[in-house]
């Protein structure tokens, strides 16, 4: 039985000039709680291409196993499942959470070990699985941007710059 993913709900799309600020401007509650980024529970401020990189991350996580991968019921059980497979963040990830309370509570959590992805997923094409940890990487700062994901070795059948959308400036 072959599979096929869908993905949809354009609701919350907006054009976004990256050489401007669009704070105020783009939709605060963004993505649905399974594909949502740790930053945007932690923190709350902005938004930039690495919340999409989590989201896409987390559906080539749900291809690979049939299954989402974090099914949190609510804010804290979302963000229990992530860890759960992530492991505590470092202290230099820690950093990169401004909300001080956000952080002070990562901080109070027992040590969590990471699970290996080749764990989560033992029949996975280890390029998956090296794409994959790229893009769940707890500190967006690390994760892997758009255009080296793109890049990778897992993708690069499917993808040629050749066939890029230049930008269209509607204004």
């Amino acid at each position: 039985m072959g599979f096929k993913q869908i993905i949809c709900d354009f609701g919350l799309a907006r054009i976004a000039d990256p050489e401007h600020d669009h704070t105020g401007f783009l939709t605060e509650y963004v993505a649905t709680r399974w594909y949502r980024a740790p930053e945007i529970m932690l923190n709350s401020k902005g938004y930039t291409k690495s919340i999409d990189i989590w989201s896409v991350g987390c559906i080539l996580a749900e291809m690979l196993s049939n299954r989402p991968i974090f099914p949190g019921k609510h804010y804290l059980d979302q963000l229990n499942h992530i860890l759960g497979v992530l492991g505590s963040p470092s202290r230099e990830d820690l950093e990169c959470i401004i909300n001080e309370k956000a952080r002070n509570y990562l901080e109070s959590l027992p040590f969590k070990p990471n699970v290996p992805w080749s764990r989560l997923f033992p029949n996975a094409d280890p390029l998956a699985l090296d794409l994959l940890g790229k893009m769940l990487t707890f500190n967006p700062h690390k994760r892997i941007p758009v255009e080296e994901a793109l890049a990778h070795p897992y993708l690069e059948q499917y993808y040629d710059p050749g066939d890029e959308v230049s930008r269209i400036n509607y204004y």
